[in-house]
C-alpha cells in the first residue's frame, strides 16, 4: 500500500522520534454478518416424500434382497405393504418402500427463542484487534448502547428484543463519530465483524542504518507493518495490504482462497467480488474464515434429543442429527453434488472422468435391457462407479437410496468407497468453488429460456439471483421470484430453516402469513449477507458495482 498514507515524518532524521498516526484510505467500513443458524438447502421432495416410491419385483429377487438394496428392514416392507408371507412375492408385484426420514426442528421439542443475541469483532485494515474503541450502537426503537471494546476488540451479549434495523457508530481518537454500519439482524446468535479502512501506528523509531531504498527492496508478508527509507533517504512506515491489484479484490481472512476465486471468476465470467460474495453467504465461518468442512449440524435438534434421553434415563446416543445433507464450503446436497457430477462438461464431470469414477456407459431400460435408438445403436448416459462392476446414472442412485437422507453421509453410500470418496470432495475448496459456479451458470442460463431478464442483472444482482436459486433449487426460486409459493409451502420451509417457535414469530410479524414471513427472513439474510462492496479494495483502479436490495433485483426479471 503506497498510496494517500496518512504522513508520520516530516523529514529525513536519524534520532529517535515519537510517531502516532493512521495508515489506509477514506473509505467506508466493511461489515461482514455471521449468523449461527444461516439458510441451508434442503434436500429435494424425494427425500422427503418418497414413501411414494416402490419397486417391481424381477425374477429371482426376494424381500431380503430389496431390503439390502433399498437399504431398509425387512419387516419394514412386511407392514408397509401387508405382506402375510415374506417368502411369497410374485415377480411383477409392486412392493412400496418404507419413507426416507427426514428430520425438521418440528419433530421435537424447541426451546422457545425469539432474541437478536450479538457480538461484535472490531478490527484494523490488517485484521488485527482494536481495543478501548468507543462504540454506540442504536436501534430503529430508540435504543441506545454505549460500550468500549475490550482488550481483543470485542463486544459481547448484546440483546435485542426484536428484529429491527441497528446502526453502528465509532468515534475516531479526534471524537469525531461516524456510522460504520447499518443492518437489520436475524432471531438468534450472529457474530458482527467489523473492519476499518486504516490502522493505526504508534511507536518510537531508532536511528536508521543502510542505504536509502531498503524498505523497497524489503518484501514481507501480508497484513504486517515495516519501517525504512524510501529512495530518497526518508524514513517510512508501510503497509504490506493485497490492495491495489488488478482485481480491485480483497479477501481479508480468505486470501488463501485467493486463486480458486479468480479461477472461478474467469471459468464463469462473473467478477470475483460477486463469487466471494456467494460464497462468504453460503459458508459457515470461523473467526471470518470461510470453514470447508462444514455440515449442517441441527444442534438444537441434537440437544433437545440428548435432554429428553437423560430425563427418560436413557443412553445420550452418538446419532447425530442434520438439518440437511447440504456441506462443504458451497453447500451442496447429496444429490446436487451429483447431479452436476454426471452432468456432461461440468468441472465434477471433467474431474470424475479424469479419476475413472464417471463414464458414458449403456442405458438400461426397465426389463433389464440396454436402450437403443431407432437405428439399432445403444443410448449412452453418465453414470458413476458405484462399485468395480456396478455403474448408476443419477435417478438410479437417488431410486436406489445410495444419496438418501437428511445426511451428507448417507448410510447408502456406505458400501461404495468410491461414491463415499467423492461425496467428500465437497470439502475441498476448489472442488466446492468451482462447482458452485458451474451450477449458477446453468441456473442463470435456465431462467434466462424461462424469459427471464437475465441479461439485463450486472453481476452484482445476479448473485442474489445464484444464491436463490441455490438455496430454494430453480423450481421453488421461479415460484418465489413469481410470488407463487403457497401458505403451506412457505410454513413448511420457514419451519425447516428456523424451527417453530421463531417461524411463529415471523408469521405473527408479516400480517400473519408464513408466505410474507418466509420472504421476509430470506430477503433481510440476503440483502445484509450478499453484499459486493465487502469485497472491493478501499481504493479502486476500475468501477465498483453497487449492491441493490433483492426485491430491486426481482422487479428487474
Amino acid at each position: 500500500m503506497t498510496k494517500d498514507l496518512t504522513e508520520l515524518f516530516n523529514a529525513p532524521h536519524d534520532a529517535p522520534c515519537q510517531y502516532d498516526g493512521l495508515l489506509g484510505w477514506s473509505a467506508d467500513w466493511k461489515c461482514y454478518l455471521n449468523p449461527e443458524e444461516r439458510p441451508v438447502p434442503l434436500d429435494d421432495m424425494y427425500s422427503l416424500a418418497s414413501d411414494k416410491q416402490y419397486v417391481i419385483v424381477r425374477k429371482g429377487d426376494s424381500l431380503s434382497k430389496i431390503a439390502k438394496k433399498y437399504h431398509c428392514k425387512v419387516n419394514e416392507l412386511v407392514k408397509l405393504n401387508n405382506i402375510k408371507n415374506p417368502s411369497l412375492i410374485y415377480q411383477g408385484q409392486k412392493i412400496r418402500l418404507p419413507p426416507q426420514k427426514h428430520t425438521q426442528v418440528a419433530n421435537v421439542g424447541v426451546i422457545p427463542d425469539n432474541q437478536c443475541e450479538l457480538s461484535f469483532v472490531f478490527e484494523d485494515l490488517i485484521e488485527k484487534p482494536i481495543p478501548d474503541l468507543k462504540v454506540k450502537i442504536v436501534s430503529a426503537v430508540g435504543d441506545i448502547y454505549d460500550v468500549i471494546t475490550d482488550g481483543t476488540g470485542k463486544i459481547s451479549n448484546y440483546i435485542v428484543d426484536n428484529m429491527s434495523e441497528l446502526k453502528v457508530m465509532v468515534s475516531s481518537a479526534t471524537g469525531k463519530i461516524k456510522e460504520v454500519a447499518r443492518f437489520t439482524p436475524t432471531i438468534g446468535k450472529t457474530e458482527v465483524r467489523l473492519s476499518s479502512p486504516k490502522v493505526r501506528v504508534k511507536g518510537k523509531s531508532i536511528a536508521l542504518k543502510g542505504a536509502p531504498g531498503t524498505l523497497d527492496t524489503d518484501k514481507k508478508e501480508l497484513n504486517t507493518v515495516t519501517l525504512g527509507r524510501d529512495a530518497q533517504g526518508n524514513p517510512r512506515l508501510d503497509v504490506n495490504h493485497i490492495c491495489p491489484n488488478e482485481y480491485d479484490l480483497l479477501l481479508a481472512k480468505n486470501v488463501i482462497y485467493w486463486d480458486a476465486i479468480i479461477a472461478a471468476s474467469k471459468r464463469s465470467g462473473l467478477i470475483p467480488q460477486a463469487i466471494a460474495a456467494v460464497i462468504d453467504a453460503e459458508s459457515a465461518k470461523k473467526d471470518g474464515l470461510w470453514q470447508p468442512t462444514s455440515v449442517a449440524i441441527d444442534y438444537k435438534k441434537n440437544k433437545a434429543i440428548r435432554a429428553a434421553n437423560e430425563k427418560e434415563g436413557k443412553p445420550a446416543g452418538n446419532e447425530i442429527y442434520y438439518r440437511s445433507s447440504a456441506a462443504g464450503m458451497t453447500q451442496f446436497l447429496n444429490g446436487t453434488w451429483m447431479g452436476e457430477t454426471l452432468k456432461d462438461g461440468t468441472y465434477l464431470n471433467e474431474k470424475a472422468k479424469a479419476a475413472n469414477v464417471v463414464a458414458k456407459m449403456p442405458r438400461i431400460g426397465h426389463l433389464g435391457r440396454e436402450v437403443k435408438k431407432q437405428d439399432g445403436t445403444t443410448i449412452l448416459e453418465e453414470k458413476f462407479q458405484v462399485t468395480l462392476d456396478v455403474w448408476k446414472n443419477l435417478q438410479e442412485l437417488q431410486k436406489e437410496r445410495y444419496i438418501s437422507g437428511c445426511t451428507p453421509y448417507p448410510p447408502g453410500a456406505s458400501g461404495s468407497k468410491s461414491l463415499s470418496d467423492w461425496l467428500k470432495r465437497r470439502f475441498e475448496p476448489e472442488y466446492a468453488i468451482m462447482a458452485a459456479v458451474d451450477y449458477a451458470i446453468t441456473n442463470l442460463k435456465a431462467l434466462k429460456a424461462k424469459g427471464f431478464n437475465i441479461d439485463g442483472l450486472d453481476d452484482a444482482e445476479k448473485a442474489k439471483v445464484m444464491y436463490l436459486m441455490h438455496h430454494l433449487g430453480l423450481g421453488d426460486a421461479i415460484k418465489f421470484i413469481r410470488k407463487e409459493i403457497t401458505e403451506s409451502k412457505a410454513k413448511n420451509l420457514l419451519i425447516a430453516q428456523v424451527g417453530v417457535e421463531k417461524a411463529f414469530k415471523y408469521y405473527n410479524d408479516e400480517r400473519k402469513s408464513y408466505v410474507e414471513g418466509h420472504r421476509a427472513w430470506l430477503s433481510i439474510f440476503m440483502n445484509d449477507n450478499i453484499k459486493l462492496g465487502n469485497f472491493y479494495c478501499h481504493d479502486l483502479m476500475g468501477t465498483k458495482i453497487l449492491d441493490v436490495s433483492l426485491s430491486v433485483v426481482i422487479k428487474k426479471l
